[in-house]
């Protein structure tokens, strides 16, 4: 029995091995050519394999999309609702806390480039839609939590999620922004706007 195990476990590895080479593969092209941009033949190459293994592995998008998203999850490591709590524990001031809110996402987005870029073609897959809901619920989760001491209203917790999304911190990066830079002028306006809205610092 046990050489059985070995070929089995030995065979279990090699299949293993290969889903994570096209999946890897797959991602890479996906940055580079976007998703609708990208053909089996492509991955295939890149991969190392043939057009029929990557078939049989996942027949179509709607496997092989999760599948890099798991690992874009893996690479990036998204904030968290449940850390949230930790994130802003100790933080009194309106300040403190809004810094560690565009800090805790900033980090995000910095790991997570460039896979975290998203285009319309692609927002039409279900489960890239699953995951932008996902991110927006984050977002949204955290705004409120650094928020908790000003009770916000959801108005101003969307604002908020909205000026703590990757386009900002692209175009931050375009210019030439640094991100500590861009963190320090971010946390800055979110004060000014809050405290001056809602008399809170």
């Amino acid at each position: 029995m046990a050489p059985r195990k070995y070929t089995m476990d030995k065979r279990k590895a090699a299949v293993e091995e290969t889903r994570r080479r096209i999946v890897e593969a797959t991602l890479s092209l996906h940055v580079e050519k976007g998703a609708f941009g990208t053909s089996w033949q492509d991955i295939a190459h890149r991969a190392d394999v043939s057009v029929g293994t990557v078939y049989k592995h996942f027949p179509s998008l709607d496997e092989l999309v999760p599948a890099c998203g798991e690992l874009v999850f893996a690479i990036s490591r998204p904030p968290s609702l449940e850390d949230a709590p930790r994130v802003f524990a100790g933080a009194g001031s309106l300040e403190e806390r809004l810094g560690r809110l565009v800090s805790e996402f900033y980090d995000f987005y910095e790991r997570g480039e460039p896979y975290l870029e998203i285009d319309h073609q692609e927002r039409k897959l279900p489960a890239v839609q699953e995951w932008e809901a996902y991110m927006r619920a984050t977002r949204e989760g955290f705004a409120r939590e650094a928020l908790r001491a000003l009770e916000p209203d959801e108005g101003t917790v969307r604002v908020l999620s909205a000026l703590i999304d990757l386009p900002l911190f692209k175009s931050f990066r375009l210019h030439d922004v640094g991100k500590a830079e861009a963190e320090k002028i971010v946390r800055s306006m979110l004060v000014c706007w809050i405290g001056g809205t809602r008399g809170g610092r």
